[in-house]
């Protein structure tokens, strides 16, 4: 490497320090030691679906933290590698069956007790003020999220509930049909319910931030009509530069810049190209493309990639999206990588595209996390 590449890497690298770094929609890190994945693989001989033999792996990594100096310190230098000051996690996407109640509370306390076996340096989030706080004390936060209302379906005493543990962000529905509306790979796209629209009210009046990135066009367009705050979609990216059901066509992604709202753009290889082998080029055209459409202000990242499952594991996964949603056109592959984002430790990479495509270091702070962090103080506090 010259000194001209080198040292644009060292500025780049010295800016995400310095910078509030908000992963919208985490894709990792994911730790996986070899008791981890010794567990996942036991499961799977077992006979039992890849989906189950994620949430084992999970219980054997919450078991690993709370008892191993070691896997904690490893874990928090997988934290740093990445440089994100705040990741927000969901909580109950996987589980018995997916985007369960009792998934969701199974994560819930599976994630609080991480949270108390880091707790030195890792808080969850609950109003913005922390995470200024984290990144100022070189800590980090976890905003907790759901991807899905199934979670709590028609009994708001539920809401209530993982509101009370700290559930901020709360996506109307995932690709398939709920109480409140339709999913994005739904047959039909009828928009929000009586009850979406009363929900989508209540988040306001609560404090907590709509999501809509999986949601189909019209429960997105009547929810951007109904909501009082603002909306995001935290972890999508632009239709019109690759066609798939999870991107967003550029009127929507206006209209959500119009609430005062947030879009985060993902870097999942197989949606944002159907060429064979995308790089973080393609996921700063994204980004490019929704400023222009939306404005500077607007715009963020959330990964929603990056995590790193034994092959076994992510091919078994493969055969299950249909569980929740995915068809083969869809392009799922949790094997896919980027060359130049093979995990979610490569963070820091996505900084260093930004600015090699000429973003100033403004704006690129704005991208990394000042956008996002505006919208949460003003819908959650």
């Amino acid at each position: 490497m010259g000194e001209g590449p080198r040292r644009s890497a060292e500025r780049a690298r010295e800016l995400h320090v310095r910078s509030i770094v908000v992963d919208t929609l985490s894709g990792g890190p994911s730790l996986f030691t070899d008791r981890m994945t010794e567990r996942a693989k036991r499961v799977l001989e077992e006979g039992k679906s890849g989906i189950e033999a994620v949430v084992a792996a999970e219980q054997e990594m919450v078991r690993e933290l709370a008892e191993d100096a070691g896997c904690r310190e490893h874990y928090r230098r997988m934290w740093d590698e990445g440089g994100v000051t705040c990741a927000s996690l969901t909580l109950g996407g996987l589980g018995s069956p997916p985007f369960s109640f009792r998934s969701g509370l199974e994560s819930l306390a599976r994630t609080t007790r991480v949270l108390d076996a880091c707790d030195d340096w890792l808080a969850k989030v609950t109003r913005a003020e922390q995470v200024r706080l984290a990144h100022d004390a070189g800590k980090h936060g976890l905003i907790l999220n759901f991807q899905n209302t199934t979670h709590f379906g028609l009994d708001l005493d539920r809401l209530d509930l993982f509101y009370d543990f700290g559930v901020r962000i709360i996506q109307l529905t995932y690709n398939q049909r709920n109480f409140v509306g339709d999913g994005c790979t739904e047959r039909t796209d009828a928009g929000l319910s009586h009850f979406g629209v009363e929900l989508v009210r209540r988040l306001n009046r609560m404090g907590v931030l709509v999501d809509l990135s999986h949601s189909g066009s019209a429960t997105a367009w009547d929810a951007i009509r109904v909501s009082e705050k603002p909306v995001a979609f935290t972890h999508t990216f632009c239709r019109a530069l690759s066609e798939h059901d999870r991107g967003k066509p550029d009127e929507l992604l206006r209209a959500v810049a119009e609430t005062g709202g947030y879009i985060g753009m993902v870097t999942v290889p197989f949606f944002i190209s159907s060429e064979p082998q995308p790089t973080l080029k393609d996921v700063v055209r994204h980004v490019r493309h929704a400023v222009e459409v939306a404005g500077i202000d607007h715009v963020g990242i959330g990964t929603d990639w990056g995590a790193v499952y034994p092959r076994e594991l992510a091919d078994a996964l493969n055969r299950e999206m249909g569980l929740i949603g995915f068809r083969a056109e869809h392009r799922v592959d949790w094997n896919a990588t980027m060359p130049d984002y093979r995990s979610w430790q490569d963070w820091p990479g996505i900084t260093a595209s930004l600015l090699e495509d000429g973003f100033t270091k403004e704006e690129v702070q704005k991208l990394l996390g000042l956008n996002f962090l505006r919208v949460f103080e003003q819908t959650v506090g």
